[in-house]
This record gives C-alpha cells, sequence and structure tokens, in this order.
C-alpha cells in the first residue's frame, strides 16, 4: 500500500509537507514520535484518502466507541454487509474469537473496559477492510491487560491479515506486535527512522525517540 503525497496545514503550521509512504500488505507498522508530532493527523489523513478512493478501512480508537444501546453482537453486525443470519453468525464467530461469545446479548455497559476494547478489535476485523489503522489502542491498560488485548490482536490478525498502521508511544508495545517501525519528528513532519522491529533494540529506539523529542521541544519552544 502506497499513500500518495499527504499535505496537512493549520493556519501557518505545516503539520505534514508531500508526505508519502509505502507499506508492504499485510505488515504491521508502529508509528512513534514525539507527542504532538502529528501521528494521529497522519492516520486520519490516511483513512481520508484511502476513503476517497473506495478504500475501506477499519479503525480502531483510544476508546472502544462501541454503541452503548446496541448488543456485543448487534455492534459487530452493523458493519457487515452480509443477510441478518449470515451477520449474525459472523458476529457469534467474532466474539467467540476474542472469547466473548456468552457476552453476545450483553449491552456494552456490563461489560469491563478491556472486554469493551476486544469487541472493538473483533468489530475492526469484522468490516471487511484490508486496512486497520489503530491509535493507541491498548494505552489505558494495565500490563495483565495490555498482554491479553496485544495477544488477541495477534492472534486475529494471523488468521486474517491486514496491513497495519498502528500509533503508539509504547517501545515495547511496537516491537512485540510490528514488523516495521517508523519514527517521525521535525516540522514539517518527517520520518526520522525507519526499521525492522527484528533489527532495533529498545535500548536503541529508546535513544531514538528521546534525541527526537528533544528536538521536537526545541522547535515548538
Amino acid at each position: 500500500m502506497t499513500i500518495q503525497p499527504v499535505t496537512v496545514q493549520y493556519g501557518n503550521r505545516s503539520v505534514f509537507r508531500n508526505f508519502s509512504h509505502s507499506f508492504a500488505d499485510g505488515s504491521i507498522t508502529a508509528i512513534l514520535g514525539p507527542s504532538g508530532c502529528g501521528k494521529t493527523t497522519l492516520l486520519f489523513s490516511i483513512a481520508h484518502a484511502l476513503v476517497k478512493t473506495g478504500e475501506p478501512v477499519s479503525f480502531v480508537f483510544q476508546e472502544p466507541r462501541l454503541i452503548p444501546w446496541c448488543t456485543l453482537a448487534k455492534n459487530l453486525e452493523l458493519v457487515m454487509n452480509g443477510s441478518e443470519k449470515e451477520n449474525r453468525e459472523r458476529a457469534h464467530e467474532y466474539l467467540d474469537k476474542v472469547h466473548l461469545l456468552p457476552d453476545a446479548s450483553k449491552l456494552p455497559r456490563h461489560i469491563s473496559g478491556g472486554e469493551r476494547q476486544r469487541v472493538a478489535i473483533a468489530r475492526a476485523f469484522s468490516f471487511p477492510s484490508s486496512v486497520l489503522l489503530m491509535d493507541e489502542p491498548f494505552q489505558s491498560q494495565d500490563a495483565g491487560l495490555k498482554q491479553r488485548l496485544l495477544t488477541t490482536f495477534l492472534d486475529l490478525q494471523q488468521s486474517e491479515p491486514r496491513t497495519v498502521l498502528a500509533v503508539t508511544h509504547d517501545i515495547h508495545e511496537a516491537l512485540s506486535i510490528a514488523d516495521h517501525l517508523l519514527v517521525l519528528g521535525g516540522k514539517p513532519a518527517r520520518v526520522v527512522y525507519q526499521g525492522s522491529s527484528s533489527s532495533t533494540t529498545p535500548d536503541e529506539l529508546s535513544r531514538i525517540l528521546s534525541e527526537e523529542s528533544r528536538v521536537f521541544s526545541s522547535l515548538r519552544g
């Protein structure tokens, strides 16, 4: 998947100027960088560009964003395009994959926050798209719950590969789920580092991010 040049400007501030990048189909790319450099803006810009071309896109946000008055199963069925029977069966299939089938008829408020995020991940994979964009969906979870969510995501990705772009601040999360790493920095934002997660150490990535945060802070000041 190749992103055509993206330019984003707010008043006199250029966030991106002719930003373009290619992502291997079926791969997971972690996008990191200083707070405020434009990581989430990039995701929304990519989503907008893809939808304009008719490419369906799945999105997982920091919060689950489930419809509160719909059951868990119905939250999944709403993004499907089959018959009522087919949608119900597929919703149950995906809830089973995230170990929530017994709760299919519950409303979101009747399950925990971590369980709601598992439903959101299941919904993203049940939507017929080849691209999945993720904006720090594991950020607010404790360590044990985060690991369970990461495992859920990776299991679904292995069985139904998407081209995934995942914004994160967490170095260990990026290295554990991603095939490729992109570090953004500068004003306007650009790629200051790209590499494979298998050949990048936590210390190296931490050093790159620390240096880029220092530079970015000086640019903002």
